[in-house]
């Protein structure tokens, strides 16, 4: 419970004229309620302090919560920016787009923004090598019993991105070994003692840069080399400057984290929520079995309500559930004043609940996306918003769409259906939010 993990004897602070959320710890602040009930804490904040109050992450660091409408104006950075904010101004990413604004931003999306858009998908046929290892991976699940669906998504996941990167299927174990070490980076845990968290994502993003750089050479070495790294090496900015090998690999470790974590997550989240509701499980099957199962991004408009599942799921189980900028300079928000310097977040998993902004917000209702014409601010804040919108948007819509349609193909041709074995899945929020690993799902 939430109450279980506040602090009662917490003083009551302010910062800037905002009050601090009660019930922070010494040291930890508010990490415990962050990691046991990280919506409720929002909702607790809203209902005692109002739209604005201070969350303290741990080890002095804390960020002001701005719950306004007005606050997703904060991530077109006209008066905010991405520079200096943690864990994305760290070892985790480098040098990678999301840690710069301005002109080096610039350089490296103009340079990539070819490679990840839908023709430059199309071109690399990544939905092929999707389809295959999507369509294999969820074939044995019918007869395999309960399916550890967290654990089957995230495998999945990583054998999608490091795919993409000409990692071989046989590799993948060791790669998934250091991976899960490389996203420790994201707890607000500052120690880099040996064995600490901090540690061992140090010592695993040596190793996988270690072996990107051994892939990039060879693709290098080879001028009629093609995928996904052959044609980041071979790219250029709008000035015809190319990409150093640095800014390569720090953005491939954006990348992997975008594409891995994220996804896993929201595909888990989908296979709990059609495992609960019969009647969006049989439109779902229906629309999947009218049409060959998409192979590009094109192929998308003939699944419109697969796409409305996966938004609506992203709505109300956003991975990330909190974005946050730094104020470049004082600005108004809401009839008050932000001091420059202050780390400004916007909760996109309280407010993507919203009444005032959906219909019925907690109820699981993929129709409204097919109502809608115009994406929402909450929509377009859960891939980043601005100059940061989120290079893999149309990876990730692929991804999710495909695993959804031939998630419902295979089932409806072993007249199969999901069902849930132990309850509806908690939620956990931290690094990033994904349900509860013991979720498991029977395809019978």
């Amino acid at each position: 419970m939430l109450s279980l993990a506040l602090n009662p004897l917490a003083r009551e602070r302010t910062r800037d004229g905002f009050p601090f959320l009660h019930g922070a710890f010494p040291m930890l602040g508010h990490l415990p309620a962050m990691a046991t009930d990280y919506l409720g804490l929002l909702r607790e904040g809203e209902r005692r302090q109002g739209p604005f109050f201070w969350v303290d992450l741990s080890f002095g660091k804390a960020h002001l919560m701005c719950l306004v409408p007005d606050a997703f104006s904060l991530l077109k950075n006209k008066l905010t920016t991405s520079v200096g904010v943690q864990p994305v101004d760290g070892p985790l990413f480098g040098d990678a787009l999301i840690t710069h604004d301005g002109k080096k931003h610039q350089h490296m999306r103009s340079a990539l923004n070819p490679t990840f858009g839908s023709k430059g998908l199309t071109a690399l046929e990544v939905g092929t090598l999707f389809a295959e290892r999507i369509a294999r991976r969820v074939h044995a699940w019918p007869e395999s019993g309960p399916v550890r669906v967290l654990h089957e998504t995230r495998e999945l996941a990583l054998s999608l991105i490091f795919g993409m990167m000409g990692v071989e299927e046989a590799e993948l174990a060791v790669w998934r070994k250091h991976y899960e070490d490389l996203i420790l980076l994201l707890l607000p845990i500052p120690f880099t003692w040996p064995g600490t968290p901090q540690w061992r994502g140090r010592r695993a993003r040596v190793w996988l840069d270690a072996r990107l750089q051994r892939i990039l050479d060879d693709v290098r070495a080879k001028p009629d080399a093609r995928g996904l790294l052959a044609e980041l090496a071979r790219s250029r900015d709008e000035a015809g400057e190319p990409l150093s090998d640095q800014e390569i690999l720090d953005n491939l470790r954006l990348l992997v984290l975008a594409g891995h974590e994220t996804t896993a997550s929201v595909l888990a989240w989908i296979v709990a929520e059609l495992a609960q509701r019969p009647v969006v499980w049989d439109t779902l099957c229906e629309e999947a079995c009218a049409s060959e199962a998409p192979l590009g991004p094109k192929d998308l408009a003939r699944f419109p309500f697969a796409e409305a599942v996966f938004r609506e799921t992203l709505r109300l189980h956003p991975p990330v559930s909190v974005d946050e900028r730094i104020a470049t300079a004082a600005f108004e928000l809401g009839g008050r004043t932000i001091p420059p310097g202050t780390h400004v977040a916007i909760p996109i998993l309280c407010m993507a609940r919203d009444p005032q902004v959906y219909e019925r917000p907690e109820e699981f209702s993929p129709a409204r996306w097919l109502r809608k014409t115009t994406p929402t601010p909450v929509e377009l804040a859960q891939f980043g918003g601005g100059p940061h919108f989120c290079l893999g948007y149309h990876l990730a819509l692929l991804e999710a769409v495909q695993f959804t349609v031939l998630l419902a193909r295979r089932m409806r041709e072993k007249r199969a259906r999901p069902r849930l074995e132990n309850g509806f899945p908690a939620p956990r929020y931290l690094p990033l939010m994904h349900p509860a690993a013991s979720m498991q799902v029977r395809f019978a």
